[in-house]
């Protein structure tokens, strides 16, 4: 089996772009990186002299029709992510995509059509950090028998979030169209999939306020929270934010999920130790047990087990745990109808009737 030819298109979020690249450089089986494409000409200069022997154009289209190039990574600003999905489709390439999937229900719909002609992968990178997988394999396995309530929180400053690796400005982050959200929706996206993922649930009503609390010339929210209810009768809340004065991980673990089930607890993170701690009332899983990770599986092998798993969906597997573009719209759904509660100051119900953004 020959190497798949990947092609980067877009490095706005360059926190993800990247990495990727980092790991296909040290080498990933089935996968190559050929080229990148950007309208920055200087910055995809840059990158592509550190990552793919300099081979670089401003021109998405021409990045995605080259015959070399057989799958892409998009890492695009949102509201953009739908256009150049469809010329990947359009091109027979198949496409890991960046979060959010869209910044509209109508562009995640556009994504959800095209992931009829190609394989759609999203990069959803908690479902693929070692210490999440070891808790979702105990959480399998009866270690707290059913979840029925979660909590997700991240506090994050927006400093930290920047436009490209050599600028302080936020540039399309901060921008509500290209972006189509500020702190909630940012890493918000992540904790929706996450609670979809591990509950095995839908949610079908939520209640949430959102704002500005510490950066109010922002241009969008540096904070939100949202309560969501499940179809299977759990209750979970998101709280996501760009908020903080400044970094403070790992030291209060600014990014942590609590699980509560009917035969015990967990403790989640993936920046503090220990990073699991699980404690239940049935055996094995009695009594306090913590578990810690070092070195890459604490968190960077995330980057390369994703891209293990698309090369392998690509190729005709069938990975456990795989996010489609279908979990994309619906990630997205949770926090459109979270902005939805915080507009209208109700509760709003899932799924979204039509015409809601």
């Amino acid at each position: 089996m020959t190497d798949l030819g990947i092609g980067i298109v877009g490095l706005h979020n360059h926190y993800h772009a990247y990495p990727f690249a980092d790991y296909l450089r040290k080498g990933v089986d089935g996968l190559r990186l050929v080229g990148v494409a950007d309208e920055r000409t200087d910055l995809a200069k840059e990158f592509a002299a550190t990552y793919c022997d300099g081979d670089w154009t401003g021109d998405y289209a021409e990045l995605i029709q080259r015959d070399d190039v057989d799958a892409v990574i998009i890492t695009s600003y949102t509201s953009a992510h739908a256009d150049h999905v469809e010329l990947a489709a359009a091109a027979g390439k198949h496409v890991l995509l960046d979060k959010p999937i869209a910044t509209t229900m109508a562009d995640a719909r556009r994504i959800v059509a095209a992931s009829g002609q190609i394989k759609i992968m999203m990069a959803y990178l908690l479902r693929y950090l070692p210490a999440y997988r070891r808790v979702l394999d105990a959480v399998r396995q009866g270690a707290v028998g059913d979840l029925v309530s979660g909590f997700y929180s991240i506090r994050f400053p927006v400093g930290a979030i920047t436009d490209s690796p050599h600028t302080d400005s936020q540039g399309w982050y901060a921008d509500p169209i290209r972006g189509g959200g500020g702190g909630f929706l940012d890493h918000g996206v992540h904790f929706t999939d996450f609670f979809r993922w591990f509950f095995g649930q839908e949610a079908v009503a939520v209640t949430a306020h959102i704002g500005s609390l510490t950066y109010r010339d922002l241009g969008v929210e540096d904070y939100g929270i949202a309560t969501y209810t499940m179809d299977g009768g759990a209750i979970v809340t998101v709280e996501s934010t760009w908020h903080a004065p400044d970094y403070f991980g790992p030291l209060s673990s600014p990014d942590h999920a609590s699980l509560s089930g009917t035969r015990g607890e967990i403790e989640l993170h993936y920046q503090k130790s220990p990073q699991i701690e699980l404690q239940g009332v049935d055996e094995p899983w009695t009594g306090r047990q913590y578990f810690d990770l070092v070195g890459e599986e604490r968190y960077e092998a995330c980057y390369r087990d994703l891209l293990v798993a698309f090369a392998d969906y690509v190729n005709g597997g069938e990975p456990d745990g795989v996010p489609t573009a279908e979990d994309g719209l619906r990630a997205l759904e949770m926090i459109l109808a979270a902005y939805e509660s915080h507009r209208t100051g109700t509760r709003v119900s899932l799924p979204l009737a039509e015409g809601v953004r």
